[in-house]
């Protein structure tokens, strides 16, 4: 089993620590993740929002990243490709390649955030194919050699890709939740595979990546050279009731500014949501079905026993999010720390501890 970090940036003044510091904050547990011998690290991008805003770029906050590390590979989860010029992702991401010493991944997605296609001047509907000959384009500027294209979205005269990238091309990982098609064309494309646990439910999530499976199969792919994260939002304490204490207030609000930027609310200001918001994505009336079927956010022994549900499925790579809304450096040292001394050797696994 591969393990990664994965920050949503959620800042805001209310938290007590500067923007400025926030991002030291995570550079430090970015290096605690590569001492520890995680296999990855990742942000996502988001735009005019405290809900992951902080980030317009991920790989700018990659190559701070790199320049930190020596051997925990970073990528994006994801880039909105759909909303920028593929040629200038290629350049980023390329960019990021060498200053990480071929560390790099890109992660794509359809997106969900209103506000972002609009002010964009993007229809969402055209996203899949923007992405797609995003991603054509991409590739060749990443295997080298001078290229043009003419394509129903971008068009340009031939160019010579520079910088190069290490190795000739950067691995691509496609996040989807809801539309079959979206998973279906990546296996199709043999894209590895992004999930996010807390939105759906597990029988859900469970249906959704058969999909995947099933047309990897039927793509002739060998299931080895698989991949599929699932990404898991986490807190770790010694009881599951001191745990969910500890994280509710936090997940709650990022669950609730979650819904609300979906809704197209980006302006309603009222951070604190009750459980209501939590109630809104539970199968039965129980908010604890949120805490106990969909994160981490439990014992180590509990989060051990949730993981290898994941493993048993299919799934190569947990993605942990520890830090989200109000939850401090200090508890996100914590439960990484936690992660790495007591869940995996209940697993079984053993990282490569550096340093």
């Amino acid at each position: 089993m591969d393990l990664s970090v994965f920050y949503l940036p959620t800042w805001r003044s209310g938290y007590g620590v500067t923007l400025t510091d926030y991002f030291v904050e995570l550079v430090e547990t970015v290096k605690l993740a590569d001492r520890s011998g995680w296999t990855r690290a990742l942000t996502t991008e988001h735009h005019f929002h405290y809900y992951g805003g902080a980030v317009p770029n991920p790989a700018v906050i990659l190559s701070a990243w790199a320049s930190a590390t020596k051997n925990i590979r970073l990528g994006s989860a994801v880039s909105l490709m759909q909303l920028r010029n593929p040629l200038t992702v290629a350049e980023d991401y390329a960019l990021l390649d060498q200053l990480s010493g071929g560390r790099c991944d890109m992660g794509v997605a359809r997106g969900f955030v209103p506000h972002e296609f609009s002010t964009f001047h993007v229809d969402p509907a055209e996203a899949p194919e923007r992405i797609e000959e995003g991603l054509e384009i991409c590739k060749k500027f990443w295997a080298g050699g001078p290229f043009a294209h003419d394509g129903k979205y971008y068009s340009f005269d031939r160019i010579e890709p520079w910088p190069p990238t290490v190795n000739g091309a950067v691995p691509i990982w496609n996040a989807a939740s809801n539309s079959r098609e979206s998973f279906i064309n990546a296996a199709e494309r043999g894209y590895h595979l992004m999930m996010n646990q807390y939105p759906m439910s597990f029988e859900s999530l469970a249906e959704k990546f058969g999909w995947y499976c099933d047309q990897w199969e039927k793509s002739g792919r060998k299931t080895q050279d698989r991949k599929a994260m699932v990404t898991l939002m986490a807190h770790l304490s010694n009881s599951e009731e001191k745990a969910i204490a500890e994280a509710k207030a936090a997940l709650q609000e990022h669950a609730g500014t979650f819904l609300k930027v979906l809704q197209g609310l980006q302006w309603d200001r009222e951070y604190e949501s009750d459980i209501s918001t939590l109630l809104k994505m539970c199968e039965d009336d129980d908010w604890r079905d949120v805490f106990s079927r969909r994160t981490l956010i439990c014992t180590p022994e509990q989060a051990a026993e949730r993981i290898s549900k994941y493993l048993d499925l299919g799934f190569t790579e947990v993605a942990i999010i520890a830090r989200y809304a109000g939850i401090t450096h200090g508890q996100t040292v914590t439960t990484m720390q936690r992660i790495t001394e007591e869940v995996l050797p209940i697993l079984g696994i053993r990282t490569r501890k550096v340093g």
